[in-house]
């Protein structure tokens, strides 16, 4: 269904499964929004690692919506539910769910995210976002970011926190962005 690169097929474990699960250990809560999961990713993964938590899938594409229908009921996932949602044209309203966590693989840097997403989550929820920002130290010899990187030009926002990890099978080490909506809050009432 070309939902992934094909010359990511070889490498589908490696830059995808497992980079999906790095988040486990900063999943906080019972509800989990994946935004932008494209193929599931990393929505389905986490959530046959965690059953125990309830995970929404949004996608905005309808072929990517059936393909995710059809992927949760062949995996027997009870906890998944996946609603066809454009991130940038959705508004919270007092109806709609808040949620513990929500995460992001390849959609937008945290910047970016963050004034989208902070009213979906809970008083005490987390963005997680995937990042493959280059550091200095994470250069190839030459000096220069390899082509999977991208360096990211945009000042930090107040309480980001960086997780370097690594991914078995991949060279380079990855990051996860973590906002705390807690701590963002705090941060908001010292500033006035």
């Amino acid at each position: 269904m070309n939902l992934v690169s094909r010359r990511d097929i070889v490498r589908l474990d490696s830059r995808h499964l497992l980079d999906s699960l790095a988040a486990i250990p900063y999943v906080t809560g019972k509800t989990l929004l994946d935004v932008g999961t494209g193929p599931g990713l990393p929505g389905i993964p986490l959530a046959i690692a965690q059953p125990n938590v309830a995970i929404t899938l949004w996608e905005r594409m309808a072929r990517r919506v059936r393909f995710l229908q059809m992927a949760c009921r062949e995996l027997g996932l009870k906890n998944v539910s996946v609603r066809e949602c454009d991130i940038e044209r959705s508004t919270r309203t007092q109806e709609s769910p808040v949620f513990d966590t929500v995460v992001a693989r390849a959609v937008a840097p945290v910047e970016t995210l963050w004034p989208m997403m902070r009213d979906h989550l809970s008083a005490d929820g987390r963005l997680i976002v995937y990042s493959h920002i280059a550091k200095p130290d994470d250069l190839q010899p030459h000096g220069e970011p390899s082509p999977e990187e991208r360096v990211s030009k945009t000042p930090p926002l107040a309480g980001l926190e960086e997780v370097a990890y690594s991914v078995p099978g991949l060279a380079h080490r990855h990051y996860l962005q973590l906002m705390s909506k807690a701590a963002w809050t705090r941060h908001q009432a010292l500033e006035t």
